[in-house]
């Protein structure tokens, strides 16, 4: 009998994780599509950010009153940073070169003063970018699928929320991979988060010649 309600109760434990898996899968999936949906068909993506923040908030502060080790168990910790810092400069800082190199010689750089605003900012973006792509959906969908699944498709689903911009779309499916393999490896988010800001923002000013600043201001009323 003992042995039986040992079962039942881990039975219950991971139809409840079962559960929390496929609404975190819903809810990430979800915030993609109306991304995409209040960006470019609604063109009220400033309203979308601020409720799709809001709902997210809420849901990690309730996680977090239910498991107190849940942050660390999705990467936002500090006893592992040292090890994710490096790892993420080494990868990170190349790129870095190149986006810049590219910068110059197509003549998107130097860059206007905005860019010193961003590349203060996007960091916390990417942040949070990280932690919907890695602990949202490449963590829950690495439990059902195979593991080079699991990247892919958490790679495509990524770069699949930034559509229909072809040109992102093109960068962050190799991006959206080395960040999901990177996390399995060193399951870090600020240090993720902090390199996928800067390269973001080298990107946007160099590769593609863009100012996020500029479109942010412009999509603000008045």
């Amino acid at each position: 009998m003992p042995s039986a309600g040992r079962q039942t109760g881990y039975d219950t434990q991971m139809e409840r994780s079962g559960r929390l898996r496929a609404f975190e899968l819903t809810l990430v999936i979800a915030s993609g599509v109306g991304n995409v949906v209040f960006e470019d068909l609604l063109h009220a993506k400033t309203a979308f950010v601020i409720a799709a923040a809001a709902v997210w908030l809420a849901y990690v502060l309730w996680r977090r009153r239910v498991d107190r080790a849940v942050l660390h168990t999705w990467g936002l910790r500090r006893d592992n940073l040292a090890a994710a810092g490096k790892a993420a400069v080494a990868v990170a800082a190349p790129l870095a070169v190149c986006a810049v190199a590219y910068g110059f010689a197509a003549a998107h750089f130097p860059p206007p003063r905005g860019f010193w605003l961003i590349l203060l900012l996007y960091p916390a973006w990417g942040i949070a970018q990280q932690f919907l792509l890695n602990a949202m959906l490449a963590r829950n969908l690495s439990t059902v699928l195979p593991g080079w699944a699991a990247v892919l498709v958490s790679a495509v689903l990524f770069a699949a929320s930034h559509a229909p911009d072809l040109p992102v779309v093109a960068l962050t499916v190799p991006a959206g991979a080395l960040w999901v393999l990177m996390y399995r490896r060193w399951p870090n988010l600020w240090a993720l988060g902090i390199a996928h800001g800067i390269l973001g923002t080298l990107v946007f000013y160099g590769v593609l010649g863009r100012d996020p600043l500029a479109l942010l201001l412009g999509t603000i009323p008045g």
